[in-house]
């Protein structure tokens, strides 16, 4: 008899998505994370005092109708959780030089914005935004192409997307728009898929505008809020969440997944197995050689990741909402050439001089005035970065690493906080505490192959019918995560669904069985609207 149904690798949103739905369809089901934290990229962590989530800056689709809102209602998880909104009038705020602009919720009132700042490109606006939300519509056909005839098919569904959807976003903003602070604008949140706007697949961008068209929320208390809804339910329906344990191995015999062998040498035993782990992970560490086939060894040993990021973790002592901030993120560039920041992103060498080219930036107590109550702020700033310029410390103890990679750091910290004196003027006077992550933190932490923040780089290799898919060539394995159906938490929410469908072949939907919940959402910059118990408490005299 096996110990488990299922066995579930990393507990990012992914795993535990495809968790709860195996534990309420009656699996027995064990997570095993090596991290002490759960949650992956949605873990939350604390440094001397302060509380960070690096990566969940926002969430779109929560709203009535959303897709993420059906799935956490539909799981039985959104009664747990509460999302704070955006400023609707700019969740995202764009500050290119000395150019500001920022983009609200809804997408006629984003084109209406940009049609009122560049009238002379009024045609081109009308024509960009038909088209993408065109290529939003098809993408929801989006499926792998096991078939002949999925892909005789695709050609009838997805007329658009094959028309302009392949096109790098570059070429496909030139048949549009000609200023280029607009096709700033158009393309600066390319950073939420790491690819530069002159290589990224248009169909992924505007997969990813179409996300945020009805803007965005932050999660209550912080991101881990979300993987700690999750374990408290899969714990309800009998399952285990298991901390600190790594998995060494997937046990494969007869090209069917029998359970995995943990660090410590135990054998689990299970019909089911989910990797939530990338690719690099599953296919190049857990699956022995000889299991993998030949065409699969090929992908894996050609395959690029996306890019990491430096993240700077900031304590700042200032009044933020005087500086003129709120809960929206901002984007920031040093110039129209967005390009300039994934080339910084492609570097080797980070010890120049020079202002870092471009940086994401937002205040989590703005987001979530009940984090603190002291007045003091926390503050994330990332800027992407190459792996290869941190590649030569990869062996040494992740506790000690040499001084020469402590000194890089406070030079990159430096020069992060350059960039952000041109929209938060003296802000790095006020700063009380820092520590700077880097894609080796990534790896460490999170087990990322590079330090990659959304798997596999998003080229058309990568992309919708050619990702990776749920269903495995071996039998019972299962695979989830940034590198399947899409990057962000709602794709990967998404691909741990997908993954749970697949090992109990039914349809994704079949498993949103809860009826009754309702996502609570209320305003980031308006706690007198939120519920009395949520409400922050009153600064500290």
């Amino acid at each position: 008899m096996n110990d488990y149904d299922a066995v579930v690798i990393g507990s990012g949103s992914g795993g535990l998505t495809a968790a709860l739905a195996l534990a309420r369809a009656g699996k027995r089901v064990v997570v095993y994370e090596r991290h002490y934290l759960p949650g992956g990229y949605s873990q939350s962590f604390s440094l001397e005092g302060f509380r960070f989530s690096p990566g969940v800056h926002y969430i779109g689709e929560l709203g009535p109708g959303g897709a993420l809102r059906r799935i956490y209602e539909g799981l039985g998880v959104a009664d747990r959780m509460v999302f704070l909104e955006l400023d609707p009038d700019g969740y995202d705020r764009v500050v290119v030089d000395d150019f500001r602009f920022d983009i609200p919720k809804g997408r006629e009132r984003f084109a209406e914005r940009l049609r009122q700042r560049f009238p002379d490109e009024a045609a081109g606006i009308d024509g960009y935004f038909s088209t993408v939300a065109s290529i939003c519509d098809e993408l929801r056909w989006a499926a792998p192409v096991d078939s002949v005839a999925d892909a005789l098919v695709l050609p009838l569904r997805m007329r658009t997307v094959l028309r302009y959807g392949l096109l790098p976003l570059g070429r496909f903003l030139d048949r549009f728009v000609r200023d280029p602070y607009l096709k700033a604008v158009l393309s600066i949140q390319a950073g939420d898929h790491g690819m530069a706007p002159s290589r990224a697949p248009t169909a992924l961008h505007a997969g990813l505008q179409g996300y945020y068209f009805d803007g965005g929320c932050y999660p209550r208390g912080g991101a881990h809020c979300i993987p700690e809804a999750f374990i408290a339910c899969i714990r309800e329906h009998g399952g285990e969440v298991k901390l600190g344990t790594e998995v060494d191995s997937i046990m494969v015999e007869g090209g069917r997944a029998l359970g995995v062998r943990l660090a410590g040498g135990e054998q689990v035993r299970a019909g089911i197995v989910v990797s939530n782990a990338d690719p690099g992970v599953t296919w190049g560490r857990l699956v022995a050689a000889e299991h993998v086939g030949a065409r699969l060894r090929r992908r894996i040993a050609r395959l690029r990741y996306s890019a990491s990021t430096i993240s700077l973790f900031l304590g700042v002592d200032m009044d933020m909402a005087r500086a003129g901030l709120d809960s929206g993120n901002i984007w920031y560039s040093s110039s129209p050439d967005i390009d300039a920041v994934y080339d910084f992103a492609e570097r080797d060498d980070l010890s120049g001089a020079g202002e870092i080219p471009g940086v994401f930036f937002n205040v989590t107590t703005l987001k979530d005035p009940s984090i603190r109550s002291d007045g003091l702020h926390t503050v994330e700033v990332l800027a992407l970065a190459s792996y290869d310029a941190f590649s030569r410390w990869e062996h040494s103890d992740s506790a000690r690493r040499p001084d020469d990679y402590g000194a890089l750091k406070k030079h990159l910290a430096g020069r992060m906080l350059d960039a952000v004196e041109h929209f938060v003027p003296g802000m790095r006077e006020r700063v009380v505490f820092q520590a700077l992550g880097t894609p080796l933190s990534n790896r460490h932490y999170l087990g990322a192959t590079r330090g990659g923040i959304y798997g596999t780089e998003k080229s058309i290799r990568n992309l919708g019918p050619f990702s990776f898919p749920v269903r495995t060539p071996i039998d019972g394995l299962y695979q989830c995560g940034a590198s399947t159906i899409a990057p962000g938490i709602h794709g990967v929410t998404r691909s741990g669904l997908a993954a749970a469908a697949a090992a109990l072949d039914c349809k994704s939907e079949d498993l949103l069985t809860v009826t009754g919940q309702a996502l609570r959402i209320y305003p980031s910059d308006d706690p007198a609207a939120w519920p009395a118990e949520l409400r922050p408490r009153a600064p500290r005299p």
